[in-house]
């Protein structure tokens, strides 16, 4: 454990057995967030696009067939969460396909064994949004029957962001904004997929699916050191891969095959300052990382209130302002999660075992 004063007490929720049967157990230990975030879906599709619930609720039944095709398991774990939940399932699904999670920034570092004290492969994460998914996030233990299990931090229980399974895959990233958005297989919908994976090959496919209407910047690593930053859009997609052992990304493109797809760069100041501020970091330390090199890195307040540990700006209008909700660092050697949460400057990070 890491030094820093005790937070709020993170949610945490075990599940296993069938799809189903995860995602109605899931529902039933998190049904409060899944009305909040249900809630939450209906206003902001309401007040940002003027789409009424049931205008949101068809448009999200329109990637159904593509998204069960591509995910069926985590298509019937949300049949279960809406059981569980007492919520109806395109509620639950349009929560998924709900525009609000393209608004999330992020700063993540991955590392390989060359790089670290005791030559272990890590994959570390901040979590910025708005400052009212503190609330909304869950650690969670899956064991479906017939996929390797993960821990991960999830939305509501069930929406994973970043995670690591047992195979020895993790699945971290950070939002990207690109100009040519779809309707097609949500975002959040990949980032479960990848969960599912028992190797390399299979994690960096699922990653970038054809039919996607958007993409993550989806940062996908194994435990034998090998580290991709998956740089997509709808159409496209760019396979950054760490040649040197070690990443950063924040929240805009990075490859020159990209740049053509970023939608304002000039909305990306908070993330070229961040991107470059943790890459400097880094490199003081390389050959020597351990956790908590990651949360002096993670803790960091150059550029404060934008900085890599974000705070709530008080001169943006609250819709607009951006928090670190937690802090993640996945072990992928010994199969182990170091989770702070909230921020990771005021906070400890805890050890959780798969």
């Amino acid at each position: 454990m890491t030094k820093g004063k005790p937070r709020a007490s993170l949610r945490t929720v075990r599940a296993e057995g069938t799809h189903r049967e995860i995602g109605i157990k899931i529902g039933r230990e998190c049904k409060d967030i899944a009305r909040r975030i249900d809630r939450r879906m209906k206003a902001y599709a309401r007040d940002c696009y003027g789409r009424s619930p049931a205008e949101e609720l068809a448009r999200a039944r329109k990637v159904l067939p593509a998204s069960r095709r591509f995910a069926p398991g985590f298509v019937e774990e949300l049949e279960g969460y809406a059981e569980g939940s007492g919520l109806d399932f395109d509620s639950v699904f349009a929560s998924v396909c709900d525009p609000e999670w393209e608004m999330k920034g992020c700063t993540d570092i991955a590392v390989n064994e060359r790089w670290t004290r005791d030559d272990c492969v890590f994959a570390a994460h901040n979590e910025d949004v708005e400052p009212h998914n503190y609330t909304d996030i869950v650690l969670a233990r899956v064991f479906p029957d017939d996929e390797p299990g993960y821990i991960g931090m999830n939305y509501g229980g069930i929406m994973p962001t970043v995670a690591m399974n047992a195979a020895g895959i993790s699945m971290t990233g950070n939002a990207l904004e690109p100009n040519d958005v779809r309707l097609g297989i949500p975002k959040m919908v990949v980032v479960r997929e990848i969960l599912r994976a028992e190797g390399l090959h299979d994690a960096l496919k699922l990653s970038m699916p054809p039919g996607r209407g958007h993409s993550f910047n989806n940062i996908v690593c194994d435990s034998n050191g090998e580290i991709y930053s998956m740089e997509g859009s709808a159409t496209t997609f760019d396979a950054l891969y760490a040649e040197d052992g070690h990443l950063v990304h924040t929240n805009h493109y990075v490859s020159p095959r990209m740049w053509r797809f970023e939608s304002d760069m000039h909305t990306r100041f908070s993330s070229i300052m961040r991107y470059n501020r943790a890459k400097k970091l880094l490199k003081r330390e390389l050959g020597e990382v351990t956790v908590a090199t990651f949360k002096r890195i993670l803790s960091d307040h150059v550029g404060h209130p934008e900085s890599i540990c974000r705070h709530p700006d008080p001169r943006l209008a609250e819709p607009e302002r951006t928090r670190t909700i937690f802090s993640s660092v996945f072990d992928l050697t010994n199969k182990v999660a170091w989770v702070c949460y909230g921020n990771p400057c005021e906070g400890m990070y805890e050890k959780h075992e798969l």
